[in-house]
């Protein structure tokens, strides 16, 4: 289902017809169905697991890289590295251990094959100042232009050639924005977009008994899609060598 399609069923279930306007053919225009659809969606990635909720974001680095920033990634379970040789996982060490293992600035130190990565908060402090690119240890990784919708990843050592570089994780949908967007949500379960969309509304319009009513609906709908992530994983071969 497209996101023209959810407008539509959003209005006309809600009543809020003054929340699109018609063009060409019904709710054609957004003026502010979209938000709460989109919240809606954003809702239930946080809130549930499903079989597209794991994604991968693939980069080449080139040499002298030690850190990589990507979007719309909720969460960092694995970073893989590999040239035109071979693959390898990298090994999650907390922040502090790398931080004390390379008492200079990372683009100081000799390069080489990646081999440890940290999770890394790549915003600035809003008045942070412009000596991170001279001060500190890993201060150098701090994205200026960061809109709130990045994550980042250190990786050490520096990349000595280019390398490619995956990051497995949790990764939002981009936003519906067109009338003809979809996504897994959409696609799969509708319905379900549709009862967090008039969540998200009645939570901020007709408070919390309502809203409270369209939660559970969430729940038992959300419950059923996660089951089957469950199915799938649980019928996996265990292979132990």
């Amino acid at each position: 289902m497209d996101l023209l399609t959810l407008r539509q069923q959003f209005v006309q279930i809600s009543g809020r017809h003054d929340l699109a306007t018609t063009t060409t053919k019904p709710h054609d225009v957004d003026n502010g169905a979209d938000f709460f659809i989109n919240a809606a969606i954003s809702y239930l990635e946080k809130r549930f697991n499903t079989l597209k909720s794991k994604a991968s974001y693939f980069k080449e680095v080139a040499a002298g890289a030690w850190y990589l920033a990507m979007q719309n990634c909720l969460a960092i379970h694995e970073v893989w590295c590999g040239d035109d040789e071979e693959r390898w996982q990298l090994k999650r060490y907390p922040y502090a251990t790398l931080r004390d293992n390379y008492p200079d600035l990372v683009s100081a130190e000799d390069g080489g094959a990646p081999l440890y990565y940290a999770p890394i908060w790549v915003r600035p402090a809003p008045d942070g100042g412009t000596d991170y690119q001279s001060l500190g240890t890993f201060f150098n990784y701090i994205k200026t232009d960061d809109d709130g919708t990045y994550n980042g990843v250190l990786f050490v050592p520096k990349t000595d050639k280019a390398y490619n570089i995956e990051v497995v994780g949790k990764f939002s949908h981009a936003a519906l924005a067109d009338n003809n967007d979809e996504n897994f949500w959409t696609n799969t379960s509708p319905e379900l977009v549709l009862k967090a969309a008039l969540y998200q509304h009645d939570v901020l319009y007709r408070g919390a008994k309502s809203a409270g009513y369209w939660q559970q609906f969430i729940e038992d709908d959300g419950v059923l899609l996660e089951k089957t992530l469950v199915d799938q994983e649980s019928s996996d071969e265990r292979v132990l060598e």
